[in-house]
């Protein structure tokens, strides 16, 4: 069952996290950017493995999503916690190997798993929050239609050099000290089932729309 593939869009596909999958997570190439280090597993022992594959096949507050691309090969990993049956919730977590970032390969993801979300667990909204210096990401998830409901910091955790790296210079004006404490700003987002419907169904109707013009005005000439 877990590598049953539950939904597709262009190249990629996803399905459910399966154990031999950390071999292949393992083969990565490695995150150079400073913010996404902490993204660089080093699960060197048999242990350590053992303990990342378990979380992703037995958390029973979190749902695991491998994404694979054209070729199946294991590109991405997408998750969903926070979940809530009744009010048929959850929020969104997800990255791509660091070799397949900015190649569009995230759309893909995106809507792949958006279709599984809504249209098979018939879910009600997705919630996900999204740090304000990945701009990327942001425009991403605007162009999907999911909502601002507004910023937030939060405690940064991993002890980035921020303020005294040159190579934060960019996204620095992201953070902030408050007592003592270095915060990161993020966006909270959400999208709801039905909004996501109308822009599926609006863009396959747009999509037939030229045809049935055509057609229209072929019967108009004769």
């Amino acid at each position: 069952m877990a590598g049953k593939i539950l939904a597709r869009s262009g190249r990629v596909a996803i399905r459910r996290f399966r154990r031999r999958d950390v071999r292949e997570r393992m083969q990565w190439p490695p995150y150079a950017d400073p913010v996404l280090e902490h993204l660089n597993y080093r699960l060197s022992t048999l242990l350590e493995r053992e303990r990342w594959i378990l979380t992703r096949l037995t958390n029973a507050g979190r749902m695991y999503f491998a994404v694979e691309d054209e070729n199946g090969s294991l590109i991405g990993e997408t998750s969903l916690r926070e979940i809530d049956p009744r009010a048929r919730t959850s929020r969104l977590g997800i990255h791509l190997a660091s070799d397949k970032r900015g190649m569009g390969y995230g759309r893909e993801a995106m809507e792949a798993l958006l279709d599984y979300y809504f249209n098979d667990m018939r879910y009600e909204v997705m919630f996900l929050d999204v740090a304000a210096h990945n701009t990327r990401a942001l425009k991403l998830y605007e162009s999907l239609q999911f909502e601002h409901l507004g910023p937030f910091w939060r405690i940064e955790r991993r002890n980035l050099p921020v303020f005294s790296d040159e190579r934060f210079a960019d996204i620095r004006k992201h953070f902030r000290v408050r007592g003592g404490t270095v915060e990161c700003k993020f966006h909270d987002m959400r999208l709801a089932r039905g909004d996501y419907l109308r822009r599926t169904q609006g863009a396959a109707k747009s999509a037939e729309e030229p045809e049935c013009y055509s057609a229209k005005h072929e019967s108009d000439g004769d």
